[in-house]
């Protein structure tokens, strides 16, 4: 894993959790609208927690990699490969990506 550089900031635990709590919500996220966890005690977004940690650097959790990884399926090849560095901030990016698929997901079904 990838040690945080002096030259960046390291996440503060909150956003550390929040970020967790995200990525578990999203495994049951089934509808419209997007899932909500808790940060600085105010329910925030999913892709709003993702925006939050995108400057940290510092090496993803181990359970956390895998979970997010559990989501990336055969059209997510790109992101499988990005998380080939799994810090906060590149898990971050893969997420956003992720949650912006299943958004325009539900818009399709929407339409129909």
């Amino acid at each position: 894993m990838v040690e945080p550089s002096s030259s960046h900031p390291t996440i503060p635990p909150a956003r550390a959790e929040a970020f967790r709590n995200a990525v578990w919500r999203y495994s049951d996220w089934r509808a419209e609208p997007e899932p909500e966890v808790s940060l600085d005690l105010k329910p925030v977004s999913i892709s709003a927690v993702c925006r939050d940690v995108l400057p940290f650097n510092d090496p993803l959790p181990e359970d956390l990699f895998e979970k997010l990884f559990f989501h990336l399926h055969a059209e997510h090849t790109i992101l499988k490969r990005e998380l080939d560095n799994p810090t906060y901030a590149t898990a971050a990016r893969c997420f956003l990506e992720l949650i912006e698929h299943r958004k325009a997901e539900y818009q399709r079904r929407e339409e129909t």
